[in-house]
C-alpha cells in the first residue's frame, strides 16, 4: 500500500490543480461582468488574526494576499484530506466525488466566514451562491480528475476489490463512534493505532491525546461536548476510526463511518445526559470517571487486536 507522504504528495498535486481551477473560473466571470474582486478573503484572515490576536498590516494590498494564500492553503488541505481517504478505501462515483470535495472546500471557507462575522451565507442572493458554488465545483472536478490520473492501476484494482463490510465491523463501529461521542479523541487514537506500521510513535501520541482528553475533562473550565463544533469534531473523529477499522478488514468503509458517526451523536447525547443527572446528585468526577471506564471498554472491544 501507498504511505501517507505519497497520498499527501497525490493531494499537494491535485490541490494545485483544484485551486487554479477555481481562479480560472472567478477571473473568467470577473472578465466577463467587470465585477470587482471579493474582499471576504482578507477580511477573514483580519478577523481570525484578530480573534488570536495577532497584528495584520492594515496594508490593503497585503491582506489581499493574505486572503489570496489562505484561500489556496484550503484548497490544498482539502485535496490532502480528499487523497489520504481515498487511499483509505473512500471511492465515490465520479459526478458525486467531485460535488463531496467541491462542498467540502466550500464548507470550510463559508463556515470561517459566518463564524467569524464576516458574511452570513443566509443574506446571499442566487446570484452570490452561484458565484461561489460554481467555482468550487470546478474545484471538485479538478481534484479527482488529477487523484484519478495519479492512482497506479494496481491500486485502483485493490480499492474496488473491497469488500462490504460484515455485521459485525459495523457493530464494532457503532460501538467504537459510541465512546468517541463520550471521549471525541477514541476515534483519532483508533486511526492511529490500527494504522499500518504505527510504530512506537503514533501508540505514544495517540495515548497522549486519550490521557489528556481524561484530565481535561474533568475541569470545571471545559466547554459542553454538545456545542456544534465540539460535535462535529466528534463525528470526524469516530468516521476516522472507523474508516481505519474498515481498512484493516480491507472493507468498504463508508458505511462503517456513518455508522460511527450516528453512534458518535448517540454517545455524545448520553454522555452529557448521564454527566447532567449524576451532577445533580453531587456524582461530579465520579461520573466522569464512570464514563472514561465505559468509553474505555467500548472502544478496547471495538478494536479487538492491533
Amino acid at each position: 500500500m501507498p504511505s501517507l507522504r505519497s497520498h499527501l504528495a497525490r493531494g499537494l498535486a491535485a490541490g494545485a490543480a483544484g485551486v487554479t481551477a477555481t481562479n480560472v473560473v472567478t477571473y473568467l466571470d470577473m472578465a466577463l461582468t467587470g465585477r470587482p474582486a471579493s474582499s471576504t478573503p482578507a477580511r477573514t484572515v483580519a478577523a481570525l488574526a484578530g480573534r488570536l490576536g495577532v497584528e495584520v498590516p492594515r496594508n490593503e494590498n497585503t491582506r489581499t494576499a493574505l486572503g489570496a494564500l489562505s484561500g489556496i492553503g484550503v484548497g490544498v488541505a482539502v485535496a490532502g484530506l480528499a487523497s489520504v481517504a481515498r487511499g483509505v478505501g473512500v471511492r465515490l462515483p465520479a459526478p458525486l466525488g467531485s460535488a463531496v470535495i467541491g462542498a467540502t472546500a466550500m464548507a470550510a471557507t463559508d463556515s470561517s466566514m459566518a463564524l467569524l462575522g464576516v458574511s452570513d451565507p443566509r443574506t446571499w442572493s442566487a446570484e452570490d451562491w452561484a458565484r461561489d458554488v460554481v467555482p468550487h465545483l470546478a474545484y471538485g472536478m479538478a481534484v479527482r480528475r488529477t487523484l484519478d490520473g495519479l492512482t497506479p492501476p494496481k491500486e485502483k484494482r485493490d480499492l474496488a476489490s473491497r469488500r462490504r463490510p460484515s455485521f459485525g465491523l459495523l457493530c464494532r463501529s457503532a460501538m467504537l463512534g459510541f465512546a468517541t461521542g463520550c471521549r471525541g479523541s477514541l476515534g483519532l487514537s483508533v486511526s492511529a493505532l490500527v494504522a499500518p506500521g504505527g510504530g512506537a510513535a503514533l501508540t505514544s501520541a495517540a495515548a497522549g491525546l486519550v490521557g489528556s482528553e481524561l484530565v481535561v475533562d474533568k475541569l470545571p473550565a471545559t466547554p459542553s461536548r454538545q456545542q456544534s463544533w465540539s460535535m462535529a469534531l466528534r463525528y470526524a473523529s469516530s468516521a476516522a476510526g472507523a474508516v481505519a477499522l474498515a481498512h484493516r478488514e480491507h472493507a468498504r468503509p463508508l458505511l462503517g463511518a456513518a455508522v460511527a458517526a450516528a453512534g458518535a451523536a448517540v454517545g455524545g447525547v448520553a454522555g452529557a445526559a448521564w454527566r447532567e443527572v449524576a451532577g445533580q446528585r453531587g456524582w461530579t468526577w465520579q461520573a466522569g470517571l464512570a464514563e472514561d471506564g465505559l468509553a474505555l471498554v467500548l472502544v478496547t472491544a471495538a478494536v479487538g487486536r492491533t
